[in-house]
């Protein structure tokens, strides 16, 4: 009997720790959802955003009956982390959040930044401590301000960043400064607001 109950406690303890999941993970089932968006249409979906207290994805769908719940999960991504909840059509006091989609820093194996003509070249970083460096100028961002272009409108000054990972995926995200303001975006994918210091960083790895 001690033995049989040993065994359950185990298996329950087994259980309880494969329940886990890491933050890490959680934006990775976020931007498989961000980046199905970004090629293609789905109108039942009115927002989706990490909730990182409760270790789940929210996925806010206009039409949340199971069987839609089912087709989301058989065309964009399946997981047991995924929090479905009734919303209703966007307007000016519901806002999409969207969040920036880069690989995660250990699976990034190059940046490129292209300076878009300015000064005629394109930089490689490869040094890992450099794409730490850029990574940390982009990650974890939010927005509700929506990216409705292709590239930023009319920026002021421009470069496009380039994340490689190491199954050679790409990833691009524009940051510009505008009417004395900086930004980052991603197309289809918001608009951030960003510091002087976060565009001087990137700006840092242009050669004269």
């Amino acid at each position: 009997m001690k033995k049989l109950l040993l065994i359950i406690l185990c298996l329950l303890a087994i259980g309880c720790g494969n329940d886990k999941i890491s933050n890490e993970e959680l934006d990775a089932i976020n931007n498989d959802i961000i980046i199905y968006l970004s090629n293609n249409q789905y109108d039942n979906l009115i927002f989706n955003y990490v909730d990182y207290e409760n270790k789940n994805v929210v996925v806010g769908l206009l039409d949340n009956s199971v069987e839609k719940q089912k087709d989301f999960k058989e065309k964009i991504v399946d997981s047991k982390y995924i929090k479905f909840v009734q919303s209703e059509v966007m307007n000016d006091d519901i806002k999409k959040e969207y969040t920036i989609n880069i690989p995660n820093v250990d699976d990034i194996t190059k940046i490129t930044i292209n300076t878009m003509s300015q000064y005629d070249n394109v930089i490689e970083i490869t040094d890992k401590e450099d794409i730490k460096n850029i990574y940390n100028v982009f990650y974890n961002r939010t927005t509700t301000k929506e990216s409705v272009s292709k590239n930023p409108d009319n920026p002021d000054e421009l470069f496009d960043i380039i994340f490689i990972d190491n199954e050679n995926n790409n990833i691009g995200i524009y940051i510009y400064t505008k009417d004395d303001k900086c930004y980052l975006e991603q197309t289809n994918n918001g608009i951030y607001e960003t510091s002087l210091n976060d565009f001087n960083t990137i700006k840092g790895y242009i050669k004269d």
